[in-house]
């Protein structure tokens, strides 16, 4: 069975955007965090985004390769990001207008499911908070790799929204970046079907 990664920055208390859709805190640009992520790839190969994401993403990612004001990593991950398949969730999307990805409109996690059945690498949850939170709540995530910024953002899109169930999580790995980072790799234990409040 094919592992499902949720890799995510996220605010100390668990938001992955401010109000407003404010991003200005998140630490993307430094070598460590880009190593960290390269590595994480190498066993991934399939993509999956959310609708609300989606369009700001294939559209800074496609500009990356068409201008010169990006980093050389930021480039790196424009040309993986240009070939590697992805999958939207999207019930109204009809065009992905992006050669690499097609659109599911089905069930979310029952798609999930049937994706992690199938043969290949690990998948990586790209974003956003919503589908994330979907297959959190689902159990279906295998892998949590939060890259934790260290600020309280008070309000926001929760990673954690609508989590009604109690999981547990297995520590595999702790890394101090730059500026007060740390990257945090959890693996999920199953069975954790128990609503919170009842255990």
């Amino acid at each position: 069975m094919r592992k499902l990664i949720l890799s995510m920055q996220i605010s100390l208390d668990g938001f992955v955007v401010g109000e407003n859709n404010d991003m200005h805190w998140i630490a993307t640009d430094t070598p460590e965090i880009w190593d960290d992520l390269f590595d994480m790839l190498e066993d991934v190969d399939l993509f999956l985004l959310g609708r609300g994401m989606y369009a700001g993403y294939r559209d800074y990612w496609k500009k990356a390769l068409g201008v010169t004001d990006f980093s050389e990593n930021e480039v790196k991950y424009a040309r993986l990001a240009a070939t590697a398949p992805h999958i939207v969730f999207s019930s109204t999307l009809k065009d992905p207008q992006w050669e690499n990805t097609r659109i599911m409109n089905g069930n979310v996690v029952e798609e999930v499911r049937k994706l992690k059945q199938q043969e290949g690498k690990s998948i990586q949850i790209v974003g956003g908070a919503q589908l994330a939170s979907t297959l959190l709540e689902a159990g279906l995530v295998d892998e949590y790799k939060l890259t934790v910024n260290p600020i309280i953002v008070g309000k926001g899109k929760s990673l954690f929204q609508n989590i009604t169930k109690q999981r547990e999580l297995e520590l595999l790995e702790i890394k101090q970046m730059p500026g007060g980072v740390v990257v945090l790799r959890y693996r999920s234990t199953y069975p954790n079907r128990i609503p919170i409040g009842e255990r």
